[in-house]
């Protein structure tokens, strides 16, 4: 069906593709995702060194919110890429089992990946 109607697809090896609520792919995809993805990280690192002082009622969407405004400050197209940066966050809840609305910044360090063997 994909080839049919010549939707865009990729494997886990490739980049990242993007698409908007229409269904149209977006150019910008794959840097909006990898500043997402920025963020994630610096979540990670962000509760490991603060987890003592977070209020446990601060979620990752508050420090994404926060971060987005950081990364993309001003611009002809800022709030739409601020926009998608934090729907590409909500995925992480997904991925991970709980919305990050829910997701307490505090303990998010606890969701670090550790690679096998390690």
């Amino acid at each position: 069906m994909a080839k049919r109607t010549e939707t865009q697809t990729h494997t886990w090896e490739d980049l990242i593709n993007v698409f908007d609520e229409n269904g149209d792919l977006l150019t910008d995809g794959t840097q909006l995702s990898e500043d997402m993805w920025g963020i994630i990280i610096k979540a990670f690192q962000h509760s490991a060194k603060n987890t003592s002082t977070i209020d446990p009622k601060h979620s990752l969407l508050d420090f994404f919110k926060e971060k987005v405004q950081e990364i993309i400050p001003t611009g002809v197209d800022a709030d739409r890429q601020r926009k998608i940066i934090l729907q590409l966050a909500e995925f992480w809840g997904a991925f991970v089992g709980s919305p990050v609305t829910q997701q307490s910044l505090k303990f998010f360090w606890l969701e670090e990946c550790i690679d096998g063997g390690k």
